[in-house]
């Protein structure tokens, strides 16, 4: 898996040289127009987390590259699992930059004589804390289980044909949820509202945001060991 992961690292190099002009281009048009920073780690978590699970699919097929890769030391399990770890670790590492990125705009902003839009957009105080908090937690959820069904489609199916494929999926999987409410009647709905009323009376909106990321993490890791069933029957 550690081979895979430099292999990944050395094919990405290029790619991860672009991706930073974007993000970066992406992420000052969004604090400009939000009026904040307090988004970017968020923002950099799931756009890294996104484009390397679709281009990741897209370079395997250049070339052949999948094929050629499976003659050299590595498994198809090894494949499966390097790049999963592989993009989990680049979007978590994106994200812990930003951070850093972050409080030092922040401590700019704080130690410059700045005025108007640019000092409100790099003033930050303890209120500000709690919403980056839940948004990135918010946007580590979402990459995280749209990689978990992209992967699995890309490993089973390659870039072309599983871009035919995910909108149908996508569109199943969101409207899944409204079906089983449907089914389960009013019992599911009220059974969600007392459980919002009771994390927020109790102030343990944190402590449900981790169970959320959890699950996320635990549905990543079982993608992983779907996606490698499914890349060992593939026929390359």
């Amino acid at each position: 898996m550690l081979r895979m992961m430099k292999m990944e690292f050395t094919i990405f190099t290029q790619y991860l040289k672009t991706m930073l002009f974007t993000m970066a281009f992406t992420m000052a048009c969004i604090a400009v127009g939000m009026g904040t920073v307090t988004a970017l780690p968020s923002i950099a978590f799931i756009m890294m987390m996104f484009g390397m699970s679709t281009t990741g699919s897209a370079y395997d097929e250049q070339n052949g590259w999948g094929a050629y890769r499976l003659a050299l030391p590595v498994s198809r399990r090894d494949v499966v699992l390097g790049r999963y770890a592989f993009n989990l670790i680049v979007a978590i590492a994106a994200a812990a930059v930003t951070s850093v990125l972050v409080a030092l705009l922040v401590g700019f902003g704080q130690a410059a004589p700045l005025t108007g839009r640019l000092a409100e957009m790099l003033s930050w105080g303890d209120e500000g804390i709690m919403p980056s908090l839940a948004g990135l937690l918010a946007c580590a959820c979402i990459g995280l289980a749209l990689s978990s069904v992209t992967l699995p489609a890309y490993f089973k199916f390659g870039q072309t044909k599983a871009t035919q494929w995910l909108p149908f999926i996508m569109l199943l999987l969101s409207v899944a949820p409204f079906v089983v409410i449907g089914l389960m009647g009013g019992e599911a709905a009220a059974l969600l509202d007392r459980a919002m009323m009771a994390s927020r009376q109790t102030g343990g909106f944190g402590a449900l945001g981790l169970g959320v990321l959890a699950i996320a993490l635990a549905a990543y890791a079982a993608s992983a060991f779907v996606s490698v069933r499914l890349y060992e029957a593939r026929d390359l």
